[in-house]
């Protein structure tokens, strides 16, 4: 008896509940599709306008159609027509000027594409729709498929954008759902079935015994989950804690460091104020972090141009804390004299920053921080260049010849040789002349194909080749050539290069 009524139990929970899946599917069915695809209409109109607002921003930018055009036809290619992809057309000839498929571009659309208007119901040629250049949404019938589109004009073109996702997709992704929600009905009626036998077999009382003891048996482990849980939730909250602390104190580091570089930006001369003496000078200069080490100078006073490139001890904000000092100190140096020697003022800068990394004798003798510098001093008038080294050498090309004047071995601070005084070396410049200060960052730099130096000759020999060009093209195949050097590579020390012509 008790068998039988299990089972008439089991049969009829599994039946009902089997039956209403079995219902509740096609309806399902017909509400998902209808709002998936109402979702993706909403979906493509916001890429199509994303992408027409994009387009409209270059062309307000002073960027060619042409170059528009091309630009997001490179883009497109590759994209996936089968499922989702953008493309556009030409409103006066309702005509593709880009497609992912390159054969697709220039195709004008025939006449028995439909296009179903989303927001009317109404049924028309594709091609009226393109030509109106009215944005519209709806389902885009082709020969081979149908496709969600929604169009939108480009502004100041003749430019419809079309975004489009295939409806067959978005369809098969139903009928997924459809499926999942079936069977989810079968293995809940299952359950359910299952469910109720096993509460009508409670009924018996000779499984009452049983079932206490195995509730209080869960109930213990549901306890003991309970405070496993708490424990878990209070490690989660500490670590949270924690990790939100280190956010907090690294956002306020990194924003310290940004305002550093505001003011060492502010401190390094803009190019712009270098090319009024020299119209003919470049500057690369590609800091590690965002603060360098390296920087460069320049100061004008009447016929005089000095000008420096320097590379400091260390990187980041320890250098830079360095390159601040010198740039202050340099200031100061050239400011007190009318007239100046490269080697004095190297001399004078050395003394300065020693005294002033130093508070004690003891200390003078551990400090090892300074610079490694290259300077330049022209008289505008004459013509006279006069150079003064740190380690950091000049490089001259003068009709096709290269020649390096070379620095003194000791840096800009504490040396074995600090009481020496540094060199002045003076020569007369000719028209044509083309003088190079660096720092080491450039030769120095990992990369190629063997993951080698660039290395000091290779990067003489990079001069010699390209010192012809204009400034403004020396300066960019120097920066493509580091690029394409370093590759993947990270980059190891600030760059700084600085080219000047005599005109």
């Amino acid at each position: 008896m008790k068998t039988r009524l299990y089972l008439i139990t089991f049969t009829a929970v599994s039946l009902v509940i089997f039956m209403t899946g079995y219902i509740g599917k096609d309806i399902a069915l017909s509400y998902m599709q209808e709002k998936y695809i109402n979702l993706q209409l909403e979906v493509n109109k916001r890429q199509a306008e994303t992408v027409a607002k994009f387009l409209e921003q270059q062309l307000a930018h002073g960027i060619s159609q042409d170059s528009v055009k091309n630009f997001l036809q490179n883009s497109l290619v590759g994209m996936d027509i089968n499922s989702g992809f953008v493309c556009m057309f030409d409103k006066k000839a309702a005509e593709l000027l880009c497609h992912p498929e390159l054969k697709m571009v220039g195709m004008q659309l025939p006449d028995a594409m439909s296009f179903d208007v989303n927001a009317t119901g109404d049924v028309e040629k594709t091609v009226d729709i393109i030509k109106k250049g009215v944005a519209s949404g709806g389902l885009f019938q082709t020969p081979n498929q149908t496709d969600i589109a929604f169009m939108t004009p480009v502004a100041g073109t003749d430019w419809m954008l079309a975004s489009h996702e295939n409806i067959a997709a978005i369809k098969s992704e139903v009928k997924m759902q459809q499926k999942i929600f079936f069977y989810g009905f079968v293995v809940l009626s299952l359950l359910a079935a299952i469910f109720s036998t096993f509460m009508a077999r409670l009924i018996g009382r000779r499984y009452e015994h049983t079932i206490e003891t195995k509730n209080i048996e869960l109930a213990e482990k549901n306890e003991e989950l309970h405070q496993q849980k708490e424990e878990i939730s209070a490690q989660t909250e500490e670590i949270q804690r924690q990790k939100t602390k280190l956010e907090q104190s690294n956002n306020q580091i990194v924003s310290s460091i940004r305002y550093a570089k505001r003011i060492q930006t502010a401190l390094i001369p803009h190019s712009s104020v270098i090319g009024r003496t020299f119209p003919e000078s470049f500057i690369f200069f590609k800091p590690r972090d965002i603060v360098s080490g390296d920087f460069y100078w320049y100061r004008r006073n009447g016929d005089e141009a000095v000008f420096a490139v320097a590379d400091c001890t260390g990187h980041g904000v320890p250098g830079a804390m360095m390159s601040m000092l010198g740039i202050g100190f340099l200031n100061q140096i050239v400011a007190e004299d009318e007239t100046h020697t490269a080697s004095v003022i190297l001399d004078r800068l050395r003394d300065i920053l020693r005294d002033s990394l130093a508070t004690s004798e003891s200390e003078t003798e551990n400090v090892k921080d300074g610079m490694d510098l290259a300077l330049i001093v022209i008289n505008l008038t004459t013509n006279e260049l006069q150079f003064s080294g740190a380690y950091n050498p000049l490089v001259l090309i003068r009709k096709g010849e290269l020649s390096e004047i070379q620095p003194d071995k000791m840096p800009v601070g504490t040396h074995a040789r600090e009481d020496s005084p540094f060199t002045n070396q003076k020569m007369q410049l000719e028209k044509g002349d083309m003088l190079y200060l660096y720092s080491d960052g450039f030769a120095d730099q990992f990369g190629g194909p063997k993951n080698r130096k660039f290395m000091k000759k290779q990067f003489n020999e990079l001069l010699l080749r390209i010192h012809t060009e204009s400034a403004d093209n020396q300066k960019r195949i120097l920066e493509n050539e580091y690029e394409h050097w370093r590759g993947q590579i990270e980059q190891i020390d600030d760059v700084s290069v600085a080219g000047l012509r005599i005109v």
